[in-house]
Order: C-alpha cells, then sequence, then structure tokens
C-alpha cells in the first residue's frame, strides 16, 4: 500500500514538473491531424532538461535539485516535529527516527542492529525529542528525563563502536552474523527499530504532558529520573571495567578467567545487564505520571520494558551458562561465583546457585 502511494505520489511530481515547465507555445495541440512536428536536434538537451523541471544550465538545474531536496527534507522535518508534539503518530514519528539510524547500520553489519544501532538510534530519538520540545524547562523531570536517554544512547553506541575496533574477537564474532543478504536485511531492522521506539514512548509521553512542580507526580517522575541515571551509570562502569580487564589480561588467555570479579562485580554476576533493566525501568517510572489514559503511551512503554527485561534475563542465562562451561573448576572462578551468588538482581541467588 506505501509503496503504491509512494508511486502515484513519483507520477503526480513528475507529471506536474512537466506540465508546468514546458513553454505553452511549445506543446502541439493534440486534437489537431497529422503527427507532431519533429524536434529539432538542438533543441533536445533543452527539451530533456525542461521535462525535468530544470533549463539548459547545469548548474541551475543543480541548484534545482538542491532547493528541491531541501524542500522536501523541511518538509519532513515539520511533520516529523508536529507528529512528536501531539497526535497519535507520536510513536511512528520515533519508530521512523529509529529506522533512520538501524537499518543503514544494519546493511553494513547485521549484528549493528542490536548493538551500535540500538544505542546511536536512542541518542537520535532522545536529540530529536529535545529539538521539537525546545525550549523545555533545564531543571523539569521530563527534561533530565530526555538528557538521560541521550547520555545513554551516545555513551552506549559509541562503547559498542569501540570495543569492536579494540576487540578483534568481538569484531570477528559479530562479523559471523553477516548470512543475510543486505536487502532481506531490511525488515528486520525496521522492526527492531519499532521496539526501540517503544522503549523511548515513556520520554515522549513525559514531554508531552510533564507533571506539576511539587506535586506527588512530579516527585514519582524525578524517582525515575533518579533510577534512570543510576542504571546509566552502573552500566558504564561495567561495560569500561570489563573491557579494561579484558583487554589487560584475556586477549592471550582467551581460556582462562580474569574476570573482572571486583568493584560493581561484587554486585552480581553481570551488573551491565542489571543498569540496562534500572535504565529503562527508570524511563517507564519517569513518564508514568504523563501517561494518563493514554492507551498507547501504557502499551507502548509496558511492551518497550518487557521485552528489554526478557532479553537481559535471556542474557545473563546464556552468559552464565557459557562461563560455567568454559571456566568450571578453575579457582578464580570458582571462588567468584560462591561469593557472588546473584546473576542479575543483587541478593537474588540464580537457579543453579540454589
Amino acid at each position: 500500500m506505501m509503496r503504491s502511494l509512494s508511486l502515484l505520489f513519483l507520477f503526480v511530481t513528475l507529471t506536474n514538473g512537466f506540465t508546468h515547465s514546458l513553454p505553452r507555445k511549445s506543446v502541439p495541440s493534440l486534437t489537431k491531424p497529422g503527427r507532431l512536428p519533429p524536434l529539432p536536434s538542438s533543441s533536445v538537451p533543452s527539451f530533456l532538461a525542461k521535462i525535468r523541471g530544470g533549463d539548459d544550465n547545469p548548474a541551475n538545474a543543480l541548484d534545482s535539485a538542491k532547493v528541491c531536496i531541501l524542500s522536501k527534507s523541511t518538509a519532513i522535518a515539520a511533520l516529523t516535529t508536529a507528529s512528536l508534539q501531539s497526535g497519535p503518530w507520536g510513536v511512528v514519528a520515533l519508530w521512523g527516527i529509529a529506522s533512520a539510524v538501524v537499518v543503514p547500520l544494519t546493511l553494513y553489519r547485521q549484528a549493528f542492529s542490536f548493538s551500535v544501532g540500538y544505542g546511536f538510534s536512542v541518542f537520535a530519538m532522545a536529540v530529536t525529542l529535545l529539538s521539537a520540545f525546545s525550549p523545555i524547562v533545564w531543571n523539569s523531570s521530563s527534561y533530565l528525563l530526555t538528557v538521560a536517554v541521550a547520555f545513554y544512547g551516545l555513551r552506549l553506541g559509541s562503547f559498542l563502536a569501540l570495543r569492536n575496533i579494540v576487540n578483534k574477537t568481538k569484531a570477528r564474532e559479530l562479523k559471523s552474523f553477516d548470512k543475510t543478504p543486505r536487502l532481506k536485511r531490511i525488515p528486520f531492522a525496521i522492526g527492531v527499530a519499532l521496539f526501540y521506539a517503544f522503549m523511548c514512548a515513556p520520554v515522549l509521553y513525559g514531554l508531552r504532558a510533564p507533571p506539576a512542580v511539587g506535586s506527588v507526580a512530579s516527585k514519582i517522575a524525578f524517582g525515575g529520573v533518579g533510577i534512570a541515571f543510576g542504571g546509566a551509570l552502573l552500566e558504564a562502569i561495567a561495560d569500561w571495567h570489563k573491557l579494561v580487564v579484558k583487554q589487560k589480561y584475556g586477549n592471550n588467555n582467551a581460556d582462562i578467567f580474569v574476570g573482572p570479579t571486583g568493584g560493581v562485580y561484587q554486585l552480581c554476576r553481570h551488573p551491565n545487564y542489571l543498569g540496562e533493566v534500572m535504565f529503562w525501568l527508570g524511563l517507564v517510572v519517569g513518564g508514568a505520571p504523563s501517561f494518563g489514559k493514554s492507551i498507547t503511551a501504557w502499551v507502548c512503554s509496558l511492551l518497550g520494558l518487557y521485552g528489554i527485561v526478557g532479553i537481559m534475563r535471556n542474557a545473563t542465562s546464556r552468559l552464565d551458562k557459557k562461563q560455567q562451561e568454559k571456566y568450571k573448576g578453575q579457582d578464580a572462578y570458582e571462588l567468584w561465583t560462591n561469593q557472588v551468588t546473584a546473576p542479575l538482581v543483587p541478593f537474588v541467588r540464580g537457579k543453579s546457585d540454589s
């Protein structure tokens, strides 16, 4: 359906450009009998240029193309801003923003759809929201929640891109996912982008209807801001700690457990996953006071949270199993797992540890 509408729009645009660019006297009447008069050979380039809405001068034609592209881009930006600010198409606008980031990165490397593309698409949505709702009171819960999302997305995307450069083993692992032809990756990338839009929905509705200053709703929202920032910082510390340890000790000892085992890795065995869950939970808590009776806000936000919590729980179980198979029997690993019995949530023992 969308493809048909796009083709129809292109046809109308070209037809409109053709009919308005040709001089009226140069268009012979189709009602008169006889054949159409041939065009002189010298006028063919001019005729072709006019069909395309230009003229004989290539520079002028290029300028016209630039103006056309700029006008279309401005219209898309205005439509996106209006959709974010109000109306039923806010989440769809977020979906479009996320897709614009995730799709090209997925075409380059399939695994980037849920790594680098994940982080940078979240950052892009946050920046666009800040622009759409500018100016925003800098100390409001909705503004701080959006800043938290921007920080989270930029930090995560940059970290994953850096890790892909310095960690050759991880880079090869991500490259091994490139099994699907590029064009067939697009539907998957668009679907993933929709999930990211759901996850960022709480920020959208928080900006649309920020809670009154000093109200109970405002205090709840600020609580969510605190949880989100806490989770983002915890994940950043855990990610960096693990990267440094792996780069320093793990490159030539892939089969030997090197940790990390200290710092935040004393809270639970996977504090980076815990930080991610905390961040997205904080986003829902911070945005919920603004949801009101909006079914879209509640459904999209809770689906996003449910999805990411499920992904983190599965990742925790998968990595625990992988480490146990690889390092079981090694003194450093056994000592750490006996001390830190919580896989994801502190003080909550895992099934295999109980």
